[in-house]
């Protein structure tokens, strides 16, 4: 018969719980990780003790580090996935304790990988989602936003119990599409479950993962450009005044050119539906910004002299004093192009959680030494006001 597993609360009393396929589910349930479901519904004193997740892990013998200085060395795959049967823990499923953690470490070790350094692209990425939420289905409604009433009308004075004016509508997409997944997987011998750490596991998955995530990086960030007949959204190049030429701003900017002029009148336009933060564009089209004709300088001025002078100072900018800048090294990209947004309103995120739980329990209950790692995402633009296109050539 196993031990049983306790924590200590933030009270410093010992604790029973109980851990099983059911945890990964509450986690998804709540959009959440183990380690933060476990936080949540079993809080401790993290700075003392360590949170749950940690002293469960500590008593199942699951290291992932190691520690010299006491002594502890990283635990190797066969020890988590086989523990000695005489000291483990054993859940309902009638599985150790460390096999149903397993998953859990492996997806926190890739998480801190991919946090550190490996997460380029992925990284600007993030910055253009404005919302970003986590649903319990593969099966995704996508919100209609119908905004054809604030176009043609106003906010007028009521009269008492009257309703005012309709100003938006949302509705539900009259086909609910499928979130696409997308499965990575490691198969571990025998023989290289005795000498293969944690960390290592951690680090070879996570360098497959922060690939794949940079390739699919592009493709979402093309797709805002190109737009995703999947999902019934229309190229910006289809939508009337999206995509606009430097040369119409300015005839000076021709032949690939840009200038301060056009860059300027380009981010002021529209100015009261959306204000370009970040833009999106190839190497050669941020050389272009960067080395655009007209651009202030200071080099030739002295801000010192005694000249009569005053400086101009714009009360109501529309532009940003600041503008990120993504290059892409997609092939696709069309070039020449400068794709901007406004990261207030461009981009939603939806993820599944429930591919994830499903391999977790496939994997605990056949007692695999294969594990998938799936992911189901799917991003698209939530506001086509939020997105302007010029074009160099």
């Amino acid at each position: 018969m196993g031990k049983e597993l306790v924590y200590v609360d933030a009270a410093g009393k010992n604790q029973a719980i109980d851990i099983g396929l059911d945890t990964y589910k509450a986690a998804a349930d709540k959009g959440q990780s183990v380690p933060q479901y476990l936080a949540s519904a079993y809080p401790t004193n993290a700075e003392k003790f360590g949170t749950a997740f940690e002293q469960l892990c500590e008593q199942t013998g699951i290291f992932v580090k190691g520690s010299k200085d006491f002594g502890i060395r990283p635990s190797t795959v066969g020890e988590v996935l086989n523990p000695k049967q005489d000291a483990a823990a054993i859940t309902k499923e009638g599985v150790p304790a460390s096999r149903i953690l397993f998953p859990a470490v492996i997806l926190g070790v890739i998480e801190d990988k991919l946090a550190t350094d490996l997460k380029t692209s992925v990284t600007g990425l993030e910055q253009m989602i404005a919302v970003d939420d986590s649903i319990n289905s593969d099966k995704f409604e996508r919100p209609v936003l119908n905004f054809s009433n604030p176009e043609a009308a106003r906010s007028a004075p009521v009269g008492q119990l009257a309703l005012p004016q309709s100003m938006l509508t949302i509705t539900a997409s009259d086909v609910a599409r499928k979130i696409p997944s997308w499965a990575i997987g490691m198969e571990i011998s025998e023989q290289a479950q005795r000498s293969t750490t944690l960390d290592l596991v951690g680090l070879a998955v996570g360098r497959q993962a922060a690939v794949e995530s940079n390739e699919k990086a592009y493709a979402y960030i093309l797709s805002f450009l190109n737009g995703d007949s999947d999902y019934a959204i229309a190229a910006l190049s289809s939508i009337a005044g999206k995509v606009v030429a430097a040369s119409t701003l300015d005839a000076a900017a021709t032949g690939g050119k840009l200038t301060q002029t056009a860059w300027i009148k380009w981010l002021a336009r529209n100015a009261h539906k959306r204000t370009i933060s970040l833009v999106v564009t190839d190497l050669a089209g941020a050389m272009a910004i960067e080395g655009r004709e007209g651009k202030p300088t200071n080099q030739n001025d002295n801000p010192n002299s005694p000249r009569i002078d005053t400086l101009m100072q714009v009360i109501n900018p529309s532009w940003t004093s600041t503008v990120k800048v993504f290059l892409t090294n997609d092939p696709n990209w069309p070039a020449g192009t400068i794709m901007g947004m406004d990261t207030r309103y461009a981009v939603h995120r939806v993820k599944s959680l429930t591919a994830e739980y499903s391999a977790i329990e496939q994997f605990v209950l056949k007692r695999s030494t294969a594990m998938r790692v799936d992911k189901g995402e799917l991003l698209y633009r939530l506001f086509d006001e939020a997105f302007e296109v010029l074009t160099l050539t």
